[in-house]
Order: C-alpha cells, then structure tokens, then sequence
C-alpha cells in the first residue's frame, strides 16, 4: 500500500493577496465608482461601477483629469485640487457634494480619497471611491421642503387691515422658530407698508425666560423697521409668570384680546369704525 502524501496548496491569503485578485475584485463591485489617479489627478483605471455611475467606458475617460466629474463652478473654484492636496497632506479626504455625469446631469455623491504611498513614503497616485446618495439627498430636501411649509402653517402672518399685520403664535417657540417667525414677520411689515404689527402668544402654552427673550428680540427687530407691536393674548397665567421672571416689558403695549389689541391698532392709526347707518 502506497502511502498518503500531503500535496502543498496555496493558501487563501497567497490567493486572494495577488495584485490579480485586487483588480478582479475592484472591477466586480458595481455598487461603488472606485478610481486610481495618478499623482497629478488623472484616472489610472476604472472599475464597473465608476462607468455605470458616470457613464464613461473605460477607453474614454483613462487619461482624463478628474475635474471632468465636478460642476462648472467647482472646477472654477478649483475644488478637484483642493481635494487632492488636502488627501496627500492628510492621507484621505471624503466629502459629499455634486458631481456630474457624462451626459451633464447631476447627482449627489460620497467622495471618499486616499492617497497611496510606497514603502519610502512617495505618493504614487490616489484612489477615489463614489457612492451615488441622490436618492437620499432629495429624500432629505423633501422632508426640510415639508418641514418648511409646516412652519408656514403653525406661523403665519396675515394683514387684516390696511397698515395692520397679525402674527398668531402657536406652540413653543426654539430659537430656529424664532428666527423664522421673525424674517416672516418682518417681510411682511415691508411688503404691506404696514406701522403696526400685532403679536399674539394666546397659542403659547407656557412662556419661560428663553421664550420671553425671543419675544423681545423679535419687537425690537419691527422697532427698528419703524413700525410698533401689540402683544396681545396675554392670559392671567402668561402675567404672572413674566412678573415672577422679571421679564421688563416696558414700553411693549400688551393687550388680554386680540380683539383689544387690533382696537389699539385703529387707534394708532387714527382709525374709527362706525355702522353704515351711523349718521353721527
């Protein structure tokens, strides 16, 4: 009987470390644009995946610089060599931001770029990984498009009469609230010429000193468009907690109604209203 012997195989680190290996690898992912430049920004090679993204074949765009994937005014803004200095100085770079397509259409990418150095520390070109995320970069400007005519809604500013805005807020007021509650507002008063701007926090459910401060940063903004504010809706609860917080309001006319404060109005204005049938 013959006996066994062990026939030496390679093993799977000599296999899958071959630079063959590498590049069959590379090619084969799909879902990713995996580029080499050389150390001045031109493209090395090209896998699957960078063509289906960009739409070049391979024998198009080996040799071409870079910057022939950036927007018109990134180039001008020379973004591909800002890219490419700040990933040799570094050792990589990624960003996100538009990137354009063979046929010249756009699309939002992950921009991921590492330099690559020999032994001696040389930079022998760089490689660049592209991942399309335009779906999720529209799925994220619907939701702040959404988010935006939300606020529209909960704060709106509305002229009820000739020289006279309403502002009715509703809910809590954050300083990113505040800040566009105050450019409606204020857009507003220049868009209908309007001296009196009526601020009503009957919608407030609780007023703290962070609130308060928005209020007041808010009537001293129409101040200085000239024009005045009633703040009205200021419930018993509202009084008392401003006095306890030592918020000064003076000089801010304040009224309990709306009602009450849109007859301010009228009287700012010199403004009567009478019945039709009112001979007086």
């Amino acid at each position: 009987m013959k006996k066994a012997t062990n026939t030496p195989s390679k093993s799977p680190a000599t296999v899958l470390g071959s630079e063959e290996s590498f590049r069959l690898l590379v090619e084969g992912i799909k879902d990713y644009a995996i580029i080499m430049l050389d150390p001045t920004g031109h493209v090395a090679s090209w896998n699957a995946g960078a063509a289906r993204f960009k739409g070049y074949r391979a024998e198009e765009i080996i040799g071409k610089h870079l910057s022939c994937f950036y927007p018109t005014e990134a180039v001008q803004q020379g973004l591909p060599e800002q890219e490419l200095k700040t990933a040799a100085k570094e050792g990589g770079f990624e960003n996100e931001g538009w990137r354009v397509r063979k046929d010249g259409k756009r699309f939002w990418a992950n921009v991921i770029i590492s330099a690559l150095r020999d032994k001696d520390g040389s930079l022998r070109g760089f490689s660049k990984v592209t991942r399309d995320l335009t779906e999720r970069k529209q799925a994220e400007e619907q939701i702040q498009q959404q988010s935006k005519e939300i606020m529209e809604l909960s704060t709106p500013v509305m002229q009820v009469w000739q020289g006279v805005v309403v502002a009715p807020l509703i809910g809590s007021l954050d300083s990113q609230r505040t800040q566009q509650f105050m450019e409606r507002l204020l857009n507003r008063i220049v868009e209908t010429n309007s001296p009196v701007a009526l601020v009503d926090i009957m919608g407030v459910p609780t007023v703290d000193t962070q609130t308060a401060q928005h209020l007041i940063e808010t009537i001293s903004a129409v101040r200085l468009l000239g024009a005045q504010v009633v703040l009205t809706g200021v419930r018993p609860a509202i009084a008392q907690t401003l006095v306890h917080l030592g918020i000064d309001l003076t000089g801010i006319m304040t009224r309990s109604s709306l009602s009450g404060g849109l007859q301010v109005a009228l009287d700012i204005l010199n403004l009567k209203v009478v019945r039709k049938d009112d001979s007086r």
